[in-house]
């Protein structure tokens, strides 16, 4: 079995008093007491015009008792609401915001699958969960950098996620860039959102392990014809995973 990279995370036992939140300005408007917070724009040069859209940054040391209370309510309950994430994450790091900022925004743009220009949001919860399947430990440590750990609500869970490997990590964007070969299956994230959608809640070791599985049937659907239309696509991986979810229950079930 592939171990996967995610862990659950410890509970909180107060507010937030170190490391960054990261948001999504496109779904604030479910959040609107914490669009009242001071954020940074992690904003790629290219896209300057487009500002507004890009993820922001709450540096959590730099907020007031209040504000901090308040960040942590929402960053918590992202685990069980059900909406498009708002805080996609909490960011442990020891680099400024400045640098924060700066590293984020220098991985949001590069080649895509046909070479052009993409704007990769391998930040929100639903990419970056299929991602971590994906992509390699070099690349992963790559696209951390100076953030030593990553953590996301995904699955009715939130995740800790630590940045491979020991030292500083290479800043170096084309590092930790998918490769042509790896887009295929990063862009099946909506797809892996539906599917999630559709089967029943997992313990934390099955949905652990669940990215690794949806990897696993989104190439065996290629390979036999399936992943033509997201619809079939869905429908197939449902199927077989819903299948699989069964099985274990039922081996679990059956051990004394």
């Amino acid at each position: 079995m592939t171990i996967s990279p995610l862990q659950v995370a410890p509970d909180a036992s107060g507010p937030l008093t170190h490391g960054f939140l990261l948001v999504e300005p496109t779904t604030l408007a479910h959040a609107p007491e914490l669009a009242a917070l001071d954020m940074r724009p992690c904003t790629p040069r290219m896209l300057a015009h487009r500002e507004e859209l890009m993820p922001r940054l709450v540096d959590i040391a730099a907020l007031d008792d209040e504000a901090r209370t308040l960040a942590t309510a929402y960053w918590v309950a992202e685990t069980h609401i059900e909406r498009p994430p708002v805080v996609c994450a909490w960011l442990d790091s020891e680099a400024t915001a400045d640098a924060i900022c700066e590293h984020l925004a220098r991985n949001l743009v590069g080649p895509g699958a046909d070479g052009n220009p993409a704007f990769w949001r391998y930040y929100d919860p639903r990419v970056l969960s299929l991602m971590l399947a994906v992509l390699d430990s070099t690349q992963q440590r790559a696209l951390f950098g100076p953030i030593q750990a990553w953590q996301f609500a995904w699955a009715g869970y939130r995740w800790r996620v630590s940045r491979p490997g020991a030292g500083a990590a290479n800043a170096d964007q084309q590092s930790g860039w998918p490769r042509p070969e790896q887009w295929p299956r990063i862009n099946c994230s909506e797809a892996a959102d539906r599917v999630l959608r559709r089967l029943p809640a997992m313990s934390a070791e099955q949905a652990a392990q669940f990215p690794i599985a949806l990897d696993r049937v989104f190439n065996e659907a290629t390979l036999s014809g399936h992943a033509m239309d997201v619809d079939v696509l869905v429908e197939y991986a449902s199927q077989h995973l819903r299948h699989d979810l069964a099985r274990d229950a039922e081996t679990l079930g059956s051990k004394p």
